[in-house]
Formats: C-alpha cells, sequence, structure tokens
C-alpha cells in the first residue's frame, strides 16, 4: 500500500497543544499561522443589575412591570411541562425536529397533568408558585382552547 495521496490538498494540525495539556514545540511561525478573525470581547464587568425588591409572596414588586416569580426547582419543574404543551399546542417549535406541530391529545394530557399537580399542592406552595401556577394554568387553557375553535 504505498499509494500516494493524489486529493490535492494538505492537512495541517494547527492545535497549539497536545492532548495532555503541554505546548506543542513543532508549531509553525507566527507570520506562517494564517489570520483568525478577531475574537469576541465580552466585557469584564457584568451590566449593573437593577435593582428589585421581592414580595413576601415570592414574586417581584408588583409595581415592577417586570415582576417574575422566583425561579425554584418546583417552578422549573412546572416549565418543563408547561414547555411540552407549548410545543404540542404548536405555539414553539419542536427541539427534535424544529417544526411546529399541533397534536391537540398530547397538549391535553400536559395541561390535565399540570390541573392534578395544581389541586395536589393547594395550600403547598409559596405565594409566588401559586400565582405562577395559576398563571402558566390558564394561559394554557385559553391557548387550548383557541387551538379547538379553529
Amino acid at each position: 500500500m504505498s499509494e500516494e495521496n493524489q486529493s490535492g490538498f494538505k492537512v495541517t494540525d494547527r492545535r497549539l497543544f497536545k492532548p495532555d495539556g503541554t505546548m506543542r514545540e513543532d508549531l509553525p511561525a507566527q507570520e506562517e499561522r494564517q489570520e483568525l478573525p478577531p475574537a469576541v470581547v465580552l466585557p469584564t464587568s457584568p451590566a449593573p443589575a437593577q435593582e428589585h425588591s421581592i414580595a413576601p409572596d415570592g414574586y417581584l414588586d408588583e409595581d415592577d412591570p417586570n415582576a417574575m416569580p422566583e425561579q425554584t426547582m418546583f417552578t422549573e419543574f412546572l416549565m418543563g411541562i408547561a414547555s411540552s404543551a407549548f410545543i404540542y399546542l404548536g405555539l414553539v417549535e419542536h427541539p427534535a425536529t424544529g417544526k411546529r406541530q399541533v397534536d391537540l391529545m398530547a397538549a391535553k394530557e400536559s395541561i390535565d397533568m399540570l390541573s392534578m399537580l395544581r389541586d395536589k399542592t393547594r395550600g403547598n406552595l409559596t405565594g409566588g408558585e401559586e400565582r405562577f401556577f395559576e398563571e402558566i394554568l390558564s394561559d394554557l387553557r385559553m391557548q387550548f382552547v383557541s387551538m379547538r375553535k379553529q
């Protein structure tokens, strides 16, 4: 097998480090290296955060138009189920296919699951979690009804 590569191109390893993390000695000189586009420079200090006061119910101050609920593991769990319903309602692209699909039966199952969780957790949530749960569930129900009418 002494055939030569006749494809007409040459592969050059331009990595700066060896697999063990040490610097390679056989690198081409700086002037031989291909010019790369400038890197994006991120700010070194974060942008100043807006100050918001958190109300006792777990929501940010109600006078704040951008009031958001306190982010807890429970609200993240609810958003996981709710995002499935949004996908099934065709309001969000399916992550695997990248297409919007409507599956009303699957959306109804997700909404029913949230309704069951709502009944089972009543009285055991913070005020912010209660309000978040009610808002997401009512929004999903309204979206479902509007999709059924179409």
